[in-house]
């Protein structure tokens, strides 16, 4: 039974690691694109700001899915659950933490449901924090866009 345990974790962390590469090489290279294609001057009008929004959460999401995806198709080809849509609904609430509780692993590999929810909290975690990352560009790039004030020489100033 620890041997069989060993395994599954062994199997888990190989997930988990793959998962890992693709979201922080999926963020780099994307953050790389923004870069090149929406400089932070750029960024001034609020129908640039949405339009990147908008394409960071579409790439977060899709990424997400990929992850989720890898998840399904492991459970589904060792045949813990009967179809390939029972196995992703499966991994995107374990993934997203929701868990519903109506679809479970078999119990010899519940150790799995447990990894990748802990994967799935670490990797949205990372995309929140690449989140915040872009919007405080945006905020920024906003700021920048303000006049600044200027005292004329005519304005009395107090000591």
């Amino acid at each position: 039974m620890e041997e069989f345990m060993l395994r599954e974790l062994l199997i888990a962390f190989v997930i988990v690691a793959i998962c890992v590469v693709i979201h922080a090489g999926g963020i780099a290279v994307f953050a790389q694109f923004l870069s090149s294609k929406f400089p932070p001057e750029s960024l001034v009008t609020l129908n640039r700001q949405v339009i990147v929004l908008i394409l960071v959460f579409t790439m977060v999401i899709t990424l997400h899915l990929i992850e989720t995806g890898i998840w399904a198709m492991f459970y589904f080809w060792n045949e813990h659950f009967e179809d390939f849509e029972t196995a992703l609904y499966f991994s995107l609430g374990t993934y997203s933490t929701i868990g519903y509780g109506d679809v479970v692993l078999p119990q010899r590999w519940r150790l799995l449901g447990g990894i990748e929810g802990i994967s799935g909290v670490l990797l949205c975690g990372l995309s929140g924090a690449f989140i915040f990352a872009v919007v405080n560009v945006l905020y920024q790039a906003r700021l920048q866009q303000r006049p600044v004030k200027t005292y004329s020489s005519s304005t009395p100033q107090t000591r």
